[in-house]
């Protein structure tokens, strides 16, 4: 895990900005509206932090959003997501490589 004095200025400010445990739980959305940066940026700071060990949870049912994991649940729920949208991308990418000799490249 990063030192916290290493990350960048808004990175802390996320953290601070992120509640405890998925019941909790806050949207990205309002995360970005409150650190006046755009949804796909607050995205990208999930994933700069969670690559960084920080553990940022995210929870698709109410309530939906993102946290900090307190509990040995919440820890697997975000793992299995996560290893969930892993399998559906695969997938995705399986079924486009069928076409994959149509354009060979050059």
């Amino acid at each position: 895990m990063k030192d916290v004095t290493q990350l960048a200025d808004i990175e802390r400010q996320f953290l601070s900005a992120l509640p405890d445990g998925r019941d909790n739980a806050v949207t990205l959305l309002k995360l970005s509206r409150t650190l006046h940066i755009g949804k796909h940026q607050a995205s990208e700071i999930v994933a700069r932090l969670r690559n960084a060990g920080y553990l940022v949870g995210s929870s698709k049912s109410r309530p939906n959003g993102v946290y900090f994991i307190i509990t040995a649940q919440e820890f697997w729920e975000t793992v299995n997501t996560i290893k969930k949208s892993i399998q559906s991308q695969q997938a995705t990418l399986d079924a486009l490589m069928i076409h994959e000799e149509r354009f060979t490249r050059k």
